[in-house]
C-alpha cells in the first residue's frame, strides 16, 4: 500500500514541477528583460544562450523505478523546435522530456541541447529508485561553461534526486 500512496505522490510532485517549470518560463519571458529603465535595451540579452544538459543514469528499472527529466526553453523568434536530444531536432517542442523507459534500455547517457540561443531555461531532474540502486550525473552547460554539476547515487529503496533550475 505504501508503494501506490508514494507513486501517487511523485505523479502529483511531477505535475508540480511541470507546472512550475511552465510557469517560469513565461514569467521569465517578458519584454522588460533587455531594457536598462529608459526604453534601450542593454544589448546583453538580446542573443540569449546556447544551453547543454547530459544526463546519465545507471541501474534504472523501467517496471519499478521513477524518472523524469524535462528541460523547457524560449527563443526570442519564438521557435517551436529549439531542442535536440543526442542529435536529433525535436520538431514541434519548445519543451521536451525523457522517463524511466528511455534510461532502462541500452542507451545510459542523453544530451539535451539547444538548436540556437534561448531566452531562458528551465530544467528539472526528479530520480527515485525502488528496487536497486541508481548512480549517474546531471549537468547543465551555458554556452560551453558548466553551470550545474551533480553526481547521483541513489542506494536505498525510496530514495530520491529531486532539483529544478532555472537560468
Amino acid at each position: 500500500m505504501k508503494r501506490i500512496n508514494l507513486r501517487q505522490t511523485l505523479k502529483q510532485v511531477f505535475v508540480f514541477l511541470l507546472t512550475a517549470l511552465f510557469l517560469g518560463i513565461a514569467s521569465s519571458c517578458s519584454n522588460d528583460d533587455d531594457d536598462n529603465g529608459n526604453g534601450e535595451g542593454n544589448g546583453g540579452g538580446t542573443s540569449g544562450a546556447n544551453y547543454k544538459i547530459t544526463v546519465t543514469l545507471n541501474g534504472v528499472n523501467s517496471t519499478d523505478d521513477y524518472v523524469s527529466v524535462v528541460a523547457s526553453g524560449s527563443n526570442h523568434q519564438n521557435s517551436s523546435s529549439i531542442w535536440k536530444i543526442n542529435g536529433t531536432t525535436q520538431n514541434g517542442q519548445t519543451a521536451v522530456g525523457l522517463d524511466k523507459n528511455n534510461f532502462s534500455g541500452s542507451t545510459k547517457t542523453y544530451i539535451i541541447e539547444t538548436n540556437s540561443p534561448i531566452a531562458a531555461l528551465s530544467a528539472s531532474i526528479q530520480v527515485v529508485n525502488f528496487n536497486s540502486t541508481i548512480t549517474g550525473s546531471y549537468k547543465i552547460e551555458k554556452n560551453n561553461d558548466t553551470v550545474v554539476n551533480e553526481t547521483i547515487n541513489l542506494t536505498t529503496n525510496g530514495a530520491d534526486f529531486t532539483k529544478h533550475y532555472t537560468f
